[in-house]
């Protein structure tokens, strides 16, 4: 899962034009697998995104939970896998940061 949520860091890094999109969003997203019960997140900041292991004392902005199958289609970069496992996993926060979160997904998608 963190090489998946890293080579997603690294579809953003080449699409320059969306880091305009993402200036000004400074956001955490926790990212659960129920099924292997890992926890990882994908932070925005400052134009850029990078990911890591999530412990328990930071916090965050959206929770993505699914199991690690589903986790896989959405951060794969594939856009027809992308819509089907949208389907399937629960995303928790505000509306506005789920949005922004589908978008800049969607857009990095090869």
């Amino acid at each position: 899962m963190g090489r998946l949520l890293a080579e997603v860091a690294t579809r953003l890094q080449k699409k320059t034009h969306l880091h305009l999109m993402m200036i000004g969003w400074e956001r955490r997203i926790g990212i659960v697998t129920e099924d292997t019960k890992t926890r990882w997140h994908l932070t925005f900041s400052k134009g850029g995104a990078f990911c890591g292991a999530w412990s328990e004392e930071q916090s965050v902005d959206l929770i993505v939970r699914g199991d690690e199958r589903e986790m896989q289609m959405l951060f794969g970069g594939d856009e027809l896998v992308y819509t089907l496992a949208k389907e399937q996993v629960r995303i928790v926060g505000p509306l506005r940061d789920q949005l922004k979160l589908d978008a800049i997904l969607r857009l990095t998608c090869k």
